[in-house]
């Protein structure tokens, strides 16, 4: 693991510096030296305006799950090779160039077999899966920053080529996907600068009128849609091409998309994950819970020393 050195930079204000270190000095006993970079505390004042009653509790918060066996700060040393990332590429190529201090990160929307991932892997499976790729979002902009001085983050590309309108995909939207649209919002605060959806269908003012209640509000306003007739044209103008995936190319086209990316494999259905309680649990072991998605419910459970609870 790198420590990537904290870099004072012309680019934050005397304000932001004074308010860096006072969130530095109220979180050192938490802080790592990996994760203690100017521009990361700087993240967190302006994803909470500075709030630091807001601030404190939620970054400590993070920083604890920094230090405990997810070990975020070394997680992007391994190699990707989480069995959920065969079925959910990593999309990140390289900066945007068009739009200054910005790396592109393109995911296969409409391609991906969300609703198999799901059914297939369990949600810490998922998690886990997803936490690599963040890290690795995140050591690549710290990089940026420690080389050129200047905040850096990431545009968001959402494919949306092949979507399919349907009742999965309105599950999905309320359940794990808001789910995991939270955690991001709540642990990597400010880390994406846009979401940028191209080739959006006909259906997106339908499915948008669905996701956006369920969103944050900051993550709304960064939120940019493309429809299905210029996306092409229109992405041209925020990225180079170089960052933007050489599957978009179409046959009369020469090349103009350059970024080599690895297609997302469809799950087998076959594959998937399951399980009857009755069937694989002795009776009086098992209780059932409805839990509605943004709901909790909790079970109580009396266990002896050294007993492992699954």
């Amino acid at each position: 693991m790198e420590v990537i050195q904290n870099n004072i930079s012309l680019s934050i204000n005397d304000k932001d510096l004074a308010n860096i270190k006072k969130l530095r000095e109220l979180v050192k006993e938490e802080l790592t030296p990996y994760y203690d970079t100017d521009f990361n505390l700087l993240r967190w004042l302006q994803g909470h305006h500075n709030n630091f009653e807001e601030i404190v509790p939620k970054l400590k918060s993070h920083l604890a799950m920094r230090k405990s066996n997810f070990k975020l700060d070394i997680i992007a040393d391994g190699p990707r090779n989480n069995p959920v990332h065969s079925y959910w590429e990593s999309g990140l190529t390289c900066e945007a160039e068009l739009t200054p201090n910005c790396i592109v990160n393109v995911e296969q929307t409409g391609a991906n077999d969300y609703w198999g991932i799901l059914h297939k892997f369990s949600l810490n499976e998922i998690l886990m899966a997803r936490i690599y790729d963040l890290e690795t979002m995140l050591r690549k902009i710290m990089e940026k920053e420690k080389e050129t001085g200047h905040q850096h983050s990431i545009m968001y590309i959402m494919d949306l080529s092949g979507l399919h309108f349907d009742s999965n995909l309105i599950t999905m939207l309320r359940g794990a996907l808001r789910s995991l649209s939270t955690f991001i919002t709540e642990h990597y605060v400010e880390l994406i600068r846009s979401f940028v959806l191209v080739n959006a269908p006909e259906f997106i003012s339908m499915i948008w009128s669905i996701a956006k209640p369920l969103l944050p509000e900051k993550t709304r306003q960064k939120v940019i849609i493309m429809g299905a007739s210029h996306w092409r044209r229109e992405i041209l103008e925020m990225a180079t091409p170089k960052a933007l995936p050489a599957f978009w190319n179409e046959s009369s086209e020469n090349g103009v998309f350059l970024a080599e990316l690895n297609r997302s494999k469809p799950v087998d259905r076959n594959s998937l994950y399951k399980s009857d309680p009755k069937e694989t649990v002795a009776s009086g072991y098992y209780k059932q819970l409805n839990v509605s998605p943004g709901k909790s419910s909790y079970v109580d459970l009396k266990v002896e020393k050294v007993k492992l609870v699954f």
